[in-house]
């Protein structure tokens, strides 16, 4: 009956019975495995585990348009393929690009003729067979001329023809009105909204291509924890589908207004994806290396527990162990920091703990 009452007690108040101390025989001692560990001050880095979802690098996204109103003829690609820069996405026809190139053509016809004529008679006029004033009439000709041509052709490149497209018009008369849709990197094609036959309005959105080679993991990062991260802290994160896999990230920009019912921060890491495994949407856990703080440490073997309160197992001298209470921090790498209750150059046992433990819940009161 004594027996039954002093373990319902120790269940109940389990540090009240406990001796302040733990005194071992040299026989116990033999019996035990002990070793110390000496506290230290030294800096410390915790670690953030947050939660959060892949997203496409918005500085990396592209939405490819027409600059002038066509009909398309020709779709080259479609949406989950991945393309190369400078592909042809879809080919149109445009109206309004075959009377611009048409223009052009005309111009550098009169341009050329204005050229020729203008060499003609410059050469006649130092030769003194024809008066200055004829001369200087077929200069202005030709100054015309080549103001006209040059803005036809300027016209030509605000519409998104290239310089060698441009130059070889007079040579694929069969290719005047069209336009090429191209893609401006590489990457994927994750959006489209274009087909055959299709009138394609100037600006409207013809493809989405995004470059997955680097995707943003956005996550909410608790106001609390906000002074233990900076920008450029270094990220490891894991996804479900391969969750031995990690991918390593930094985290590259706070948001600049705290969420009121969470009170968390918005959080972008950036992170490679060159191997493609990666997708936007997918669900991330992200761990995040915080701020070092210099403090006092022990290895995490020497803490245990006695319902909420943590101890360490302080020496004295031979054979006699004092269980010290002490508030600790998160363990890092096999060390937990400790707050109060040690001081610098403190043994404590770090191997044997769980034998001394036994001996105090169990030695009673003194």
């Amino acid at each position: 009956m004594h027996k039954y009452l002093l373990t319902l007690f120790l269940f109940l108040f389990p540090t009240a019975a406990m001796a302040s101390e733990v005194k071992l025989t040299q026989a116990q001692l033999g019996n035990i495995t002990l070793s110390t560990s000496t506290v230290e001050n030294r800096e410390s880095i915790s670690r953030l585990q947050l939660n959060g979802v892949l997203t496409v690098d918005q500085r990396r996204s592209y939405r490819v348009t027409s600059i002038l109103d066509g009909i398309v003829f020709d779709v080259k690609a479609v949406t989950h393929e991945q393309v190369s820069k400078g592909k042809v996405l879809a080919r149109l026809r445009s109206h309004a690009l075959g009377q611009a190139q048409g223009e052009y053509l005309e111009a550098l016809a009169l341009f050329e003729l204005a050229q020729s004529e203008r060499e003609r008679v410059e050469a006649l006029w130092k030769d003194g067979l024809i008066a200055e004033s004829r001369w200087r009439k077929i200069e202005s000709q030709y100054k015309t001329a080549q103001a006209v041509f040059q803005a036809r052709r300027r016209m030509l490149s605000m519409v998104g023809m290239s310089a060698g497209q441009i130059k070889r018009l007079d040579k694929q008369p069969k290719k005047l009105a069209e336009i090429n849709l191209v893609s401006p990197i590489d990457g994927m094609v994750t959006g489209m909204n274009i087909e055959a036959g299709q009138l394609l309005e100037a600006g409207q959105a013809a493809f989405h291509i995004d470059d997955l080679s680097v995707l943003w993991a956005e996550v909410k990062i608790p106001v609390a924890n906000l002074s233990q991260l900076a920008i450029g802290t270094e990220a490891v994160l894991h996804v479900q589908v391969w969750p031995d896999k990690p991918y390593k990230g930094k985290l590259l920009s706070l948001g600049s207004q705290v969420d009121e019912r969470s009170q968390t921060l918005s959080g972008r890491i950036v992170l490679d994806n060159k191997d493609g495994t990666l997708r936007p949407g997918m669900y991330v856990k992200a761990t995040l290396d915080s701020l070092g703080k210099r403090g006092l440490v022990v290895p995490a073997s020497a803490v245990f527990r006695v319902g909420d309160q943590a101890y360490v197992f302080k020496t004295l001298d031979q054979g006699r162990f004092e269980p010290t209470p002490v508030s600790i921090g998160v363990e890092v790498d096999g060390w937990i920091p400790v707050y109060t209750g040690l001081e610098t150059g403190a043994e404590v046992v770090s191997e044997g703990v769980a034998e001394l433990k036994s001996h105090w819940q169990y030695s009673g009161g003194e």
